[in-house]
Protein backbone atom coordinates (compact mmCIF):
# COMPACT_ATOMS: atom_id res chain seq x y z
CA UNK A 1 0.00 0.00 0.00
CA UNK A 2 2.78 2.40 -0.97
CA UNK A 3 1.67 6.05 -0.67
CA UNK A 4 -1.90 4.97 0.05
CA UNK A 5 -2.45 7.52 2.80
CA UNK A 6 -1.05 10.26 0.57
CA UNK A 7 -3.38 9.32 -2.29
CA UNK A 8 -6.36 9.17 0.06
CA UNK A 9 -5.50 12.65 1.30
CA UNK A 10 -5.50 14.06 -2.22
CA UNK A 11 -8.72 12.28 -3.14
CA UNK A 12 -10.42 13.82 -0.09
CA UNK A 13 -9.68 17.35 -1.23
CA UNK A 14 -12.49 19.11 -3.07
CA UNK A 15 -12.48 18.62 -6.85
CA UNK A 16 -9.40 16.39 -6.75
CA UNK A 17 -9.93 13.06 -8.48
CA UNK A 18 -7.87 10.63 -10.49
CA UNK A 19 -7.38 12.98 -13.44
CA UNK A 20 -6.27 15.89 -11.23
CA UNK A 21 -3.85 13.70 -9.31
CA UNK A 22 -2.10 12.65 -12.50
CA UNK A 23 -2.15 16.08 -14.14
CA UNK A 24 -1.42 18.35 -11.17
CA UNK A 25 -0.10 16.35 -8.22
CA UNK A 26 1.71 13.37 -9.77
CA UNK A 27 5.29 14.64 -9.43
CA UNK A 28 4.61 15.94 -5.93
CA UNK A 29 3.04 12.62 -4.92
CA UNK A 30 5.87 10.62 -6.46
CA UNK A 31 8.65 12.68 -4.87
CA UNK A 32 7.25 13.38 -1.39
CA UNK A 33 9.11 11.79 1.52
CA UNK A 34 6.04 10.92 3.56
CA UNK A 35 2.42 11.78 4.27
CA UNK A 36 3.17 14.97 6.21
CA UNK A 37 5.64 16.16 3.60
CA UNK A 38 2.90 15.92 0.96
CA UNK A 39 0.38 17.68 3.19
CA UNK A 40 2.82 20.54 3.82
CA UNK A 41 3.56 20.97 0.12
CA UNK A 42 -0.13 21.03 -0.77
CA UNK A 43 -0.87 23.46 2.03
CA UNK A 44 1.86 25.86 0.86
CA UNK A 45 1.12 25.64 -2.85
CA UNK A 46 -2.64 25.52 -3.12
CA UNK A 47 -5.72 27.55 -2.29
CA UNK A 48 -7.20 24.97 0.08
CA UNK A 49 -8.10 26.36 3.47
CA UNK A 50 -6.60 25.07 6.71
CA UNK A 51 -9.98 23.53 7.53
CA UNK A 52 -10.13 21.71 4.17
CA UNK A 53 -6.60 20.40 4.62
CA UNK A 54 -7.36 19.20 8.16
CA UNK A 55 -10.56 17.46 7.06
CA UNK A 56 -8.80 15.69 4.19
CA UNK A 57 -6.01 14.58 6.54
CA UNK A 58 -8.44 13.19 9.10
CA UNK A 59 -10.44 11.34 6.45
CA UNK A 60 -7.28 9.89 4.89
CA UNK A 61 -5.96 8.63 8.22
CA UNK A 62 -9.33 7.15 9.15
CA UNK A 63 -9.70 5.34 5.81
CA UNK A 64 -6.10 4.14 5.95
CA UNK A 65 -6.68 2.57 9.37
CA UNK A 66 -9.92 0.99 8.14
CA UNK A 67 -8.11 -0.58 5.18
CA UNK A 68 -5.33 -1.90 7.39
CA UNK A 69 -7.92 -3.78 9.43
CA UNK A 70 -9.92 -5.00 6.44
CA UNK A 71 -9.85 -8.38 4.70
CA UNK A 72 -9.84 -6.46 1.45
CA UNK A 73 -6.47 -5.77 -0.17
CA UNK A 74 -5.64 -2.28 -1.40
CA UNK A 75 -3.10 -1.85 -4.20
CA UNK A 76 -1.78 1.55 -5.27
CA UNK A 77 -0.21 2.47 -8.59
CA UNK A 78 3.16 2.44 -6.77
CA UNK A 79 2.87 -1.17 -5.53
CA UNK A 80 4.60 -4.15 -7.11
CA UNK A 81 1.26 -5.96 -7.25
CA UNK A 82 -0.26 -3.25 -9.43
CA UNK A 83 -0.96 -4.86 -12.85
CA UNK A 84 1.55 -3.41 -15.31
CA UNK A 85 -0.93 -3.88 -18.15
CA UNK A 86 -3.03 -1.03 -16.75
CA UNK A 87 -0.21 1.44 -17.41
CA UNK A 88 -1.34 1.47 -21.04
CA UNK A 89 -4.25 3.62 -19.79
CA UNK A 90 -1.87 6.49 -19.01
CA UNK A 91 -3.46 9.17 -16.85
CA UNK A 92 -6.75 7.26 -16.86
CA UNK A 93 -5.37 4.23 -15.06
CA UNK A 94 -6.67 3.64 -11.53
CA UNK A 95 -4.60 5.25 -8.78
CA UNK A 96 -5.92 2.66 -6.34
CA UNK A 97 -7.30 -0.85 -6.85
CA UNK A 98 -9.48 -2.45 -4.20
CA UNK A 99 -9.39 -6.25 -4.28
CA UNK A 100 -11.40 -9.01 -2.62
CA UNK A 101 -9.96 -12.45 -3.14
CA UNK A 102 -6.73 -13.86 -4.50
CA UNK A 103 -4.50 -11.09 -5.88
CA UNK A 104 -2.30 -13.71 -7.57
CA UNK A 105 -5.10 -13.99 -10.14
CA UNK A 106 -4.07 -10.52 -11.35
CA UNK A 107 -0.68 -11.82 -12.49
CA UNK A 108 -1.90 -14.71 -14.66
CA UNK A 109 -2.45 -14.78 -18.41
CA UNK A 110 -6.10 -14.10 -19.19
CA UNK A 111 -8.82 -13.42 -21.71
CA UNK A 112 -11.74 -11.03 -21.38
CA UNK A 113 -15.11 -12.49 -22.40
CA UNK A 114 -17.86 -9.95 -22.92
CA UNK A 115 -21.16 -9.36 -24.68
CA UNK A 116 -24.79 -8.38 -24.45
CA UNK A 117 -26.85 -8.60 -21.28
CA UNK A 118 -29.47 -10.55 -23.25
CA UNK A 119 -27.68 -13.17 -25.33
CA UNK A 120 -29.65 -15.59 -27.49
CA UNK A 121 -29.94 -19.19 -26.37
CA UNK A 122 -27.52 -20.29 -29.06
CA UNK A 123 -24.96 -17.71 -27.90
CA UNK A 124 -25.41 -18.83 -24.31
CA UNK A 125 -24.73 -22.42 -25.28
CA UNK A 126 -21.71 -21.42 -27.38
CA UNK A 127 -20.26 -19.27 -24.59
CA UNK A 128 -20.60 -22.03 -22.01
CA UNK A 129 -18.75 -24.45 -24.28
CA UNK A 130 -16.18 -21.79 -25.12
CA UNK A 131 -15.37 -21.03 -21.48
CA UNK A 132 -15.28 -24.71 -20.50
CA UNK A 133 -12.77 -25.36 -23.25
CA UNK A 134 -10.64 -22.32 -22.41
CA UNK A 135 -10.26 -23.16 -18.73
CA UNK A 136 -9.82 -26.90 -19.30
CA UNK A 137 -7.21 -26.68 -22.06
CA UNK A 138 -5.24 -23.58 -21.08
CA UNK A 139 -4.01 -21.67 -18.04
CA UNK A 140 -5.99 -18.56 -18.99
CA UNK A 141 -7.96 -16.70 -16.34
CA UNK A 142 -11.39 -15.49 -17.49
CA UNK A 143 -12.03 -11.76 -17.08
CA UNK A 144 -15.40 -9.99 -17.28
CA UNK A 145 -17.55 -7.33 -15.64
CA UNK A 146 -20.05 -9.34 -13.53
CA UNK A 147 -23.05 -7.86 -15.38
CA UNK A 148 -26.10 -9.80 -16.55
CA UNK A 149 -25.91 -11.96 -19.66
CA UNK A 150 -22.56 -12.78 -21.23
CA UNK A 151 -20.55 -11.50 -18.26
CA UNK A 152 -22.44 -13.69 -15.82
CA UNK A 153 -22.15 -16.74 -18.05
CA UNK A 154 -18.38 -16.24 -18.33
CA UNK A 155 -17.93 -16.06 -14.55
CA UNK A 156 -20.51 -18.74 -13.67
CA UNK A 157 -19.15 -21.29 -16.14
CA UNK A 158 -15.62 -20.72 -14.86
CA UNK A 159 -16.49 -21.21 -11.18
CA UNK A 160 -18.61 -24.25 -12.07
CA UNK A 161 -15.41 -25.73 -13.50
CA UNK A 162 -13.59 -24.72 -10.29
CA UNK A 163 -11.27 -22.41 -12.23
CA UNK A 164 -10.13 -18.82 -11.78
CA UNK A 165 -11.99 -15.74 -12.94
CA UNK A 166 -11.56 -12.01 -12.26
CA UNK A 167 -14.54 -9.65 -12.07
CA UNK A 168 -14.03 -5.93 -12.63
CA UNK A 169 -16.77 -3.96 -10.87
CA UNK A 170 -18.31 -0.53 -11.56
CA UNK A 171 -18.96 -0.21 -7.82
CA UNK A 172 -17.20 -0.96 -4.54
CA UNK A 173 -16.07 -4.58 -4.21
CA UNK A 174 -18.40 -4.96 -1.22
CA UNK A 175 -21.37 -3.57 -3.15
CA UNK A 176 -21.91 -6.03 -5.99
CA UNK A 177 -24.16 -4.78 -8.76
CA UNK A 178 -26.49 -6.32 -9.83
CA UNK A 179 -27.26 -7.58 -6.33
CA UNK A 180 -28.48 -10.91 -7.74
CA UNK A 181 -24.83 -11.70 -8.57
CA UNK A 182 -23.66 -11.51 -4.94
CA UNK A 183 -23.57 -15.29 -4.51
CA UNK A 184 -21.64 -15.62 -7.75
CA UNK A 185 -19.19 -12.99 -6.52
CA UNK A 186 -18.51 -15.07 -3.41
CA UNK A 187 -18.01 -18.19 -5.56
CA UNK A 188 -15.46 -16.27 -7.63
CA UNK A 189 -13.46 -15.63 -4.47
CA UNK A 190 -13.89 -19.20 -3.18
CA UNK A 191 -12.49 -20.69 -6.40
CA UNK A 192 -9.31 -18.61 -6.31
CA UNK A 193 -10.39 -15.59 -8.30
CA UNK A 194 -11.02 -12.03 -7.19
CA UNK A 195 -13.18 -8.94 -7.47
CA UNK A 196 -11.42 -5.68 -8.33
CA UNK A 197 -12.56 -2.08 -8.51
CA UNK A 198 -11.07 1.40 -8.60
CA UNK A 199 -13.95 2.60 -6.44
CA UNK A 200 -13.85 2.77 -2.64
CA UNK A 201 -15.85 0.27 -0.59
CA UNK A 202 -19.60 0.92 -0.42
CA UNK A 203 -19.49 3.02 -3.60
CA UNK A 204 -22.74 2.71 -5.55
CA UNK A 205 -22.87 2.51 -9.33
CA UNK A 206 -23.05 5.73 -11.29
CA UNK A 207 -23.67 5.82 -15.01
CA UNK A 208 -20.12 6.82 -15.95
CA UNK A 209 -18.67 4.01 -13.86
CA UNK A 210 -19.68 1.41 -16.44
CA UNK A 211 -17.51 2.97 -19.13
CA UNK A 212 -14.57 3.26 -16.74
CA UNK A 213 -15.07 -0.40 -15.76
CA UNK A 214 -15.06 -1.35 -19.45
CA UNK A 215 -11.83 0.58 -19.93
CA UNK A 216 -10.15 -1.45 -17.19
CA UNK A 217 -11.47 -4.75 -18.59
CA UNK A 218 -9.95 -3.87 -21.97
CA UNK A 219 -6.58 -2.81 -20.55
CA UNK A 220 -6.31 -5.70 -18.11
CA UNK A 221 -7.22 -8.39 -20.64
CA UNK A 222 -4.55 -9.93 -22.85
CA UNK A 223 -7.25 -10.48 -25.47
CA UNK A 224 -10.97 -9.75 -25.68
CA UNK A 225 -13.64 -12.15 -26.98
CA UNK A 226 -17.04 -10.75 -27.98
CA UNK A 227 -19.79 -13.37 -27.82
CA UNK A 228 -22.76 -11.35 -29.05
CA UNK A 229 -23.57 -7.65 -29.15
CA UNK A 230 -25.42 -4.93 -31.01
CA UNK A 231 -23.77 -1.90 -32.57
CA UNK A 232 -25.16 0.34 -29.82
CA UNK A 233 -24.27 -2.10 -27.06
CA UNK A 234 -22.13 -1.04 -24.10
CA UNK A 235 -19.87 -3.90 -25.13
CA UNK A 236 -18.58 -1.63 -27.88
CA UNK A 237 -16.94 0.60 -25.25
CA UNK A 238 -14.73 -2.31 -24.23
CA UNK A 239 -14.03 -3.18 -27.88
CA UNK A 240 -13.00 0.39 -28.68
CA UNK A 241 -10.71 0.54 -25.66
CA UNK A 242 -9.24 -2.85 -26.58
CA UNK A 243 -8.48 -1.53 -30.05
CA UNK A 244 -6.87 1.58 -28.56
CA UNK A 245 -4.73 -0.55 -26.25
CA UNK A 246 -3.81 -2.93 -29.08
CA UNK A 247 -5.38 -5.99 -27.49
CA UNK A 248 -6.32 -8.89 -29.76
CA UNK A 249 -10.07 -8.85 -30.43
CA UNK A 250 -12.06 -11.97 -31.28
CA UNK A 251 -15.61 -11.72 -32.58
CA UNK A 252 -17.96 -14.70 -32.70
CA UNK A 253 -20.00 -14.81 -35.91
CA UNK A 254 -21.73 -18.09 -36.77
CA UNK A 255 -22.78 -18.72 -40.36
CA UNK A 256 -26.31 -19.65 -39.31
CA UNK A 257 -28.00 -17.05 -37.10
CA UNK A 258 -31.65 -17.97 -36.59
CA UNK A 259 -31.74 -15.88 -33.41
CA UNK A 260 -29.76 -13.20 -31.61
CA UNK A 261 -28.31 -9.84 -32.61
CA UNK A 262 -24.82 -9.98 -34.11
CA UNK A 263 -24.74 -6.66 -35.94
CA UNK A 264 -22.17 -5.45 -33.41
CA UNK A 265 -20.02 -8.51 -34.07
CA UNK A 266 -20.18 -7.82 -37.80
CA UNK A 267 -19.34 -4.17 -37.23
CA UNK A 268 -16.26 -5.15 -35.21
CA UNK A 269 -14.95 -7.32 -38.02
CA UNK A 270 -15.68 -4.73 -40.69
CA UNK A 271 -14.06 -1.85 -38.80
CA UNK A 272 -11.12 -3.50 -37.03
CA UNK A 273 -8.67 -4.99 -39.48
CA UNK A 274 -6.88 -6.90 -36.72
CA UNK A 275 -10.06 -8.43 -35.26
CA UNK A 276 -10.47 -12.16 -35.80
CA UNK A 277 -13.71 -13.85 -36.77
CA UNK A 278 -14.44 -16.98 -34.75
CA UNK A 279 -16.78 -19.73 -35.86
CA UNK A 280 -15.10 -22.79 -34.42
CA UNK A 281 -13.95 -23.28 -30.82
CA UNK A 282 -11.18 -25.74 -31.66
CA UNK A 283 -9.48 -23.39 -34.11
CA UNK A 284 -9.85 -20.52 -31.67
CA UNK A 285 -8.16 -22.46 -28.86
CA UNK A 286 -5.13 -23.09 -31.04
CA UNK A 287 -4.86 -19.40 -31.79
CA UNK A 288 -5.37 -18.40 -28.18
CA UNK A 289 -2.20 -20.09 -27.05
CA UNK A 290 -0.04 -17.79 -29.11
CA UNK A 291 -2.44 -14.98 -30.02
CA UNK A 292 -1.23 -15.37 -33.58
CA UNK A 293 -2.90 -13.23 -36.22
CA UNK A 294 -4.30 -15.26 -39.09
CA UNK A 295 -5.14 -13.68 -42.40
CA UNK A 296 -8.08 -14.78 -44.49
CA UNK A 297 -7.70 -15.17 -48.22
CA UNK A 298 -11.11 -13.58 -48.67
CA UNK A 299 -11.19 -9.78 -48.94
CA UNK A 300 -8.39 -9.39 -46.39
CA UNK A 301 -10.63 -10.21 -43.43
CA UNK A 302 -9.05 -12.21 -40.64
CA UNK A 303 -10.98 -15.28 -39.70
CA UNK A 304 -10.87 -18.48 -37.71
CA UNK A 305 -12.99 -21.26 -39.19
Amino acid sequence: MIKLKEILFLKNLKRVGKATIYKKYWNLLKDCDDFYDLVSEVEMNSKFSTEEIKKAMDNAERLYDDFLNSEMEVITVFDEKYPEKLNVMGNKRPVILYVRGNTDALTKANIGIIGTRKPSKSSQKFEQELVKNIVSTSDKVVVSGLAFGCDKIAHQTTVDENKITVAVLPSGVDNVNPASNKNLAEKIIETGGCLISEYEPETKVRRGNYVERDRIVAAFSDAVFVVECGVESGTMHTVNFAKEYKRQIYSYLPDERPEGSYDGNEFILQNNEDALKVENIEEFLEDLETLKIKKSTKSGQQTLF
